[in-house]
């Protein structure tokens, strides 16, 4: 621990921590800045749909490691319900994966939830992400949910 100037302990990466919270010293990310990443086990049209609107968006199947480049890279990542985690977190898939990133990166990257489960309901991991949505919305949908988590980067 550092002192503050002789107030207060506070470490470096605390200082730089509550700096980067100042709201006219944070840095917006663009539209083409930022990095959305999806983890879906099936091809998904809204990815391409992105793509095609000038975000950067990318569909990796699974996450094996979530110190992966595709994980560091991503600012948003969309994790499906069901299919994937398969390997991180077998017994609770999505869910598990989602838990496994937001331990990891807490509020440093949004995650959100989504599924295309008709019965999409979670109960009692409610709060487990940062967001969530179906996913059978439409890209103006993901864009709009995009937009609003940019804002909270």
């Amino acid at each position: 621990m550092k002192m503050l100037w002789g107030l207060i302990d506070v470490s470096p990466d605390d200082f730089l921590s509550w700096i980067k919270k100042i709201p006219f010293l944070k840095k917006k990310i663009t539209k083409t800045e930022v990095n959305i990443l999806f983890v879906d086990d099936q091809e998904f049209p809204v990815v391409d749909n992105l793509t095609t609107s000038g975000w950067n968006a990318k569909r990796v199947e699974d996450i094996t490691n979530i110190e992966s480049d595709d994980i560091k890279r991503a600012h948003i990542i969309f994790v499906d319900y069901k299919g994937v985690g398969k390997i991180l977190a077998e017994s609770e898939e999505g869910i598990g994966l989602i838990r496994a990133l937001m331990e990891k990166y807490k509020n440093s990257k949004r995650i959100i939830l989504y599924s295309g489960h008709g019965n999409f309901s979670l109960g009692k991991h409610l709060q487990v992400a940062h967001n969530q949505m179906a996913k059978n919305s439409d890209s103006y949908e993901f864009i709009t949910m995009i937009e609003s988590e940019l804002k909270r980067l």
